[in-house]
């Protein structure tokens, strides 16, 4: 909205100096190094480019990758994915999706990786909602982990960032950046990724939002709000059998095995 505000200035200097004053607003009360990060003309081009292209992913052919391959072109690594899965009641991987400019990604074994996962500054979502693993540990600090025997030094990583999105408590859901030696990330990744995160968030919510009809939406309100099949099938003028049949194809697009577990993933999806 900030930037929609000003995108009428009377010319091109104007604009960029408006968009720089805005999004210095934007941080003050942040607090925290990002804060004194000063972004050109190009940065600025790149964050709305990819907060566009996050914006079009509402359109039917749009592919995650695409939404991926503007967060490299952002903040470039040589791997970057998105991952999302449950952690209980079981690993459940709901998705690995990763950009089509970068390699594939990498994971060591998932049974010991799932065991040392509080342990991981990133994938643990324990220090923020944009976190380098730099943030937290040392390198000497980070060569004594499992993290670093196990998964980073075979695959070749030196750093890694992540950008968590929104989850129950239940699920981890992130975008992540690896990058072998070299650079660092800096703290101006930092800042145009706190700035994209909404963003990103929106469109992963748009993108893997499972394909439900009207009336699958009106019966999952009814189990959210505790309604029987039963009472289901009176309020909406059906069979009990229609309700049923509904659930299980609702089951089968969600992944749902319960109600209690089809009501927390679609949350999102009925507010």
């Amino acid at each position: 909205r900030g930037i929609a505000a000003i995108a009428g200035a009377d010319d091109r200097s104007a604009f960029w100096l408006a968009l720089r004053a805005r999004l210095r607003d934007l941080l003050i009360p942040r607090g925290g190094p990002v804060s004194d990060v000063v972004l050109g003309e190009a940065d600025l081009r790149r964050l709305m480019d990819a907060a566009g292209a996050c914006h079009e992913a509402s359109r039917a052919d749009t592919r995650l990758a695409e939404v991926l391959d503007a967060l490299v072109r952002l903040v470039p690594a040589e791997v970057v994915f998105w991952d999302w899965f449950d952690v209980s009641p079981s690993l459940h991987e709901r998705a690995l999706v990763g950009a089509s400019l970068t390699g594939p990604p990498k994971r060591a074994p998932l049974g010991p990786w799932l065991d040392h996962l509080p342990e991981h500054p990133v994938m643990s979502c324990r220090f923020g909602p944009v976190v380098a693993v730099s943030d937290v540990l040392t390198h000497q600090q980070l060569e004594r982990t499992w993290l670093w025997e196990e998964a980073w030094r075979p695959a070749g990583v030196r750093h890694e960032m992540g950008m968590e999105l929104s989850h129950p408590d239940s699920q981890v859901n992130i975008v992540v950046w690896s990058r072998g030696p070299g650079p660092a990330f800096t703290d101006r990744d930092h800042l145009v990724l706190q700035l994209l995160r909404p963003h990103v968030d929106a469109a992963m919510r748009r993108l893997s939002s499972p394909a439900l009809t009207h009336r699958h939406r009106q019966i999952l309100r009814l189990v959210r709000d505790g309604y029987t099949d039963a009472q289901m099938a009176r309020r909406l003028g059906v069979t009990e059998a229609t309700i049923g049949k509904h659930l299980e194809r609702i089951y089968v697009r969600t992944g749902a095995r319960n109600r209690a577990q089809v009501v927390r993933l679609t949350a999102d999806l009925l507010d």
